[in-house]
């Protein structure tokens, strides 16, 4: 495990950004996935509440609903996953609006086991109309964390915000993100991916509204396509070919959706074999 200062984070994204490569961040909800990104060269690996769940079968949003202590899930994950990471730093998700931790304590206990940055996981952000107002003005919603992401800046903690909108782009930015990732909905694809999502046409020009204003704030923001219809390299392209981000971020499609492919495709070639010549049983 290594962990990394905000500088030499920072430092090792810019050098690529320098050689213009695309940067490539991926969730991981179980330690074997972790692993492999891992070594095969993943610029960061992020782990939040959202990843057992996927991992065990279940849809994405499970992790935003009271099915657990999110903020409990990060840390015992990351004491499986910190163990097997050699050399990507690991971001942590923290449920920013928990009443019953201290924010500052908790960034403690993840900075001493080992992590190397943040993130605003799970997010109010995915909550809109009725909701998303009350829990926004009773102090249980993306106004906290927007808060952790300062917070963080000021303790010189390596900092990714997801965002929803350009204004919570503005806003972040602000704050003082290093990464911005606009959100463009729940990840197509699989057993428990999303059925209905922006087409390419559409996530590509909310990306586009995202990253400017991200940029109008501060030029040098590092911004990451997530969600929708970016599901697979391909799709992927698209996105870098038609907006100014610097890379991207998956989770459904950097661990669930290559996991699903890669068994059934193994079991259907397994059941493709036929048997030697042998009498028939009975």
């Amino acid at each position: 495990m290594k962990q990394y200062s905000r500088s030499e984070f920072l430092d090792r994204l810019n050098q690529k950004r320098r050689r213009g490569e695309p940067l490539v961040m991926g969730g991981a909800g179980i330690g074997l996935v972790a692993k492999v990104a891992d070594r095969a060269g993943i610029d960061a690996i992020f782990i939040y509440n959202t990843g057992p769940f996927r991992m065990d079968g279940h849809g994405s949003l499970s992790g935003y609903l009271a099915y657990g202590d999110s903020n409990q899930m990060t840390l015992d994950l990351g004491r499986h996953v910190l163990r097997v990471v050699e050399e990507s730093p690991v971001i942590g998700g923290i449920g920013a609006a928990d009443p019953y931790r201290d924010i500052d304590q908790l960034l403690d206990e993840m900075m001493r086991l080992g992590f190397s940055g943040i993130t605003n996981v799970p997010t109010a952000g995915l909550y809109d109309g009725t909701f998303r107002k009350h829990i926004d003005a009773t102090n249980l919603g993306y106004p906290e964390e927007v808060k952790l992401i300062e917070r963080c800046r000021r303790r010189d903690i390596f900092t990714s915000a997801y965002a929803f909108a350009p204004d919570e782009c503005r806003m972040m930015a602000d704050a003082g993100a290093d990464i911005i990732s606009p959100h463009v909905g729940l990840t197509s694809g699989g057993l428990i991916g999303a059925k209905e999502v922006p087409d390419l046409d559409q996530a590509c020009e909310k990306l586009s509204a995202m990253c400017e204003a991200a940029r109008a704030v501060r030029s040098d923001v590092i911004v990451l396509a997530h969600g929708g219809p970016f599901e697979d390299p391909a799709s992927v392209q698209v996105a870098f070919d038609r907006t100014p981000v610097d890379g991207f971020l998956g989770a459904s499609s950097i661990e669930r959706l290559p996991v699903e492919r890669a068994i059934t495709d193994i079991v259907q070639g397994f059941r493709a074999l036929k048997l030697g010549r042998r009498q028939p049983a009975g």
